[in-house]
């Protein structure tokens, strides 16, 4: 299987802790996480990956299973000689990197989920799709703030940043059969989750409040398996509106 397109940046300084991987949401990209890459609060490499049929994977054959995408993610891992790695999902980033865990626990030192996907049958799939089909800086302008808590300012930036990636030849397309296949009778599909949480490493769990993709409850069944924190009013991008608590808890994970 080929390897994924990967944002490699190195602040270990020689430390042999090992490396952070981060793994994006749908219609995200590895350039979403630049920010908590380069922040000087990392003593170790970090690794952002695009996801099949995202970023610069848009073309990557067979993009849309998360089975298919976390073999891709491991692939990509053996690619550049990680042997173990913490591992960071946001989404269906959380899916695919809980996936990932499940096949290879022995690959990763913890697993931190934000606001994960197929932990329960519940979500927005109305809004996945038309988030999915958004081509234009006014549709995206539209729909973004239902992704963030109500007190979260939405920048032009993010906007751009989201245009910038739909203007890529048949990314629209491509994210529109993502969403299409997540959804069974408006469904969502769900992970053998007790196989999940009963896997070995230590496990992080950071969910908002004001979710509009993922309901908070979901959160419930974590209690008990991993370390658990709730976001007061943080809608479904946690990196961005909750950073400061999401960097302390892959610090927490370093430290452990």
């Amino acid at each position: 299987m080929e390897p994924l397109p990967t944002i490699a940046i190195d602040n270990s300084g020689g430390s042999d802790c090992p490396p952070v991987v981060f793994l994006h949401g749908f219609g995200g990209a590895a350039m979403q996480w630049r920010g908590l890459q380069t922040s000087t609060s990392f003593k170790t490499a970090t690794l952002a990956i695009d996801l099949p049929g995202h970023g610069e994977a848009v073309d990557y054959a067979g993009a849309g299973p998360t089975g298919l995408a976390a073999k891709a993610v491991l692939a990509t891992l053996e690619a550049h000689g990680i042997s173990t790695a913490h591992i960071v999902g946001h989404s269906m980033g959380g899916a695919v990197a809980s996936l990932a865990a499940l096949m290879k626990p022995e690959r990763f030192a913890s697993l931190t989920l934000l606001a994960p996907g197929g932990y329960g049958t519940e979500f927005n799939h109305p809004l996945l799709m038309e988030w999915a089909g958004a081509r234009t800086a006014e549709e995206l302008r539209a729909l973004l703030p239902q992704f963030f808590g109500p007190t979260y300012e939405v920048s032009e930036k993010i906007v751009a940043f989201q245009h910038h990636l739909r203007s890529r030849t048949g990314a629209v397309e491509m994210l529109t059969a993502i969403a299409t296949g997540m959804s069974s009778d408006g469904q969502q599909g769900v992970l053998p989750v007790a196989d999940i949480l009963a896997l070995p490493m230590p496990k992080t769990v950071l969910w908002g409040t004001a979710d509009n993709v993922l309901p908070v409850l979901q959160l419930d069944q974590f209690e008990g398996h991993a370390t658990t924190h709730l976001l007061t009013g943080v809608g479904h991008s946690p990196a961005e509106e909750a950073t400061d608590q999401v960097k302390a808890a892959i610090f927490a994970q370093l430290a452990a």
